[in-house]
C-alpha cells in the first residue's frame, strides 16, 4: 500500500481560552458590583477580573503567533517582532498598538506581580483613607512609573488599573473591549485570516458568539 502523507496542524489554543474567559465572565457577574476604594476590589471581585484579563492577553499572544507564523511562511527571510504590540503595529498596521502595549503592561502586572506598597489610615468613621500608592523599584516592568502623588494608578490610553490589587469588571470590559476591537483587525488584516470574535461559547446556560460577551459584563 502507499504510503499516506502525513498531516501537520500548528499548536495554537488562543480560541480554546474563549469558554473559560465566558465562564468567569459568568461567575464576575453573578455578584452585585462593588466598586474598589483607592486600596484594592474585594477578594472575588479583584481575582476574577485579574484571572479573565490574564486569559484575554494569553489568547491574543496565541493568535498573533498563528499570524507571524504564516508571515514567516510567506516572508522566509523576515524577522518580525515577537512582541504583540509592535508585530501588530509594524506588520498588520494596526493604529492602537498601545492599546495593547498596556493590555500587556496589565497582564505583567497580574503574572509577575508587581508590587505595590499602599499606605492608608483607618479614620474613627471606619473605611480606608488612602495616603500613598507606590511601585516597588526591581518588583515590576512599567515602562512609565506613575507619579508618586497618584492616588489610583492607571494606564494612559485605556485607564486600566495599574495597581493590580485595584482590578475590577470595568477593567475587564475596557481589556476584552481593546481585545475584541483588535481581533476584528487581525480578521481582516492577518495572514489567512479567519473569524475570531464569532465563536460561539456557552454562557449561563445560553449560546453566544464570544463579541457578545462586552455586552455581559458593562
Amino acid at each position: 500500500m502507499p504510503l499516506r502523507r502525513p498531516e501537520c496542524i500548528i499548536s495554537v489554543i488562543g480560541t480554546q481560552f474563549y469558554q473559560p474567559i465566558a465562564d468567569l465572565i459568568a461567575k464576575l457577574v453573578a455578584r452585585s458590583y462593588q466598586s474598589p476604594d483607592k486600596i484594592s476590589a474585594n477578594y472575588y471581585e479583584g481575582g476574577y477580573s485579574a484571572a479573565i484579563i490574564l486569559l484575554l492577553a494569553a489568547s491574543v499572544e496565541s493568535l498573533v503567533q498563528r499570524d507571524r507564523y504564516f508571515y514567516r511562511t510567506t516572508h522566509p527571510a523576515s524577522k518580525p517582532s515577537n512582541v504583540v504590540s509592535e508585530y501588530s503595529k509594524t506588520i498588520l498596521g494596526y493604529r492602537r498598538y498601545r492599546h495593547l502595549e498596556e493590555l500587556f503592561e496589565i497582564r505583567n502586572s497580574v503574572a509577575h506581580n508587581h508590587i505595590w506598597e499602599i499606605e492608608f489610615t483607618i479614620p474613627p468613621e471606619g473605611g480606608r483613607q488612602h495616603k500613598r500608592s507606590r511601585v516597588v523599584t526591581g518588583t515590576h516592568r512599567l515602562r512609565a512609573v506613575p507619579p508618586p502623588k497618584t492616588r489610583i494608578p492607571r494606564t494612559q490610553c485605556l485607564r486600566l488599573n495599574l495597581q493590580p490589587s485595584r482590578l475590577d469588571r470595568t477593567d475587564v470590559a475596557k481589556a476584552l473591549g481593546a481585545c475584541l476591537h483588535f481581533l476584528a483587525h487581525l480578521t481582516k488584516r492577518g495572514q489567512r485570516p479567519i473569524s475570531l470574535a464569532t465563536t460561539v461559547v456557552g454562557f449561563n446556560g445560553k449560546r453566544l458568539p464570544f463579541c457578545d460577551l462586552l455586552s455581559k459584563c458593562e
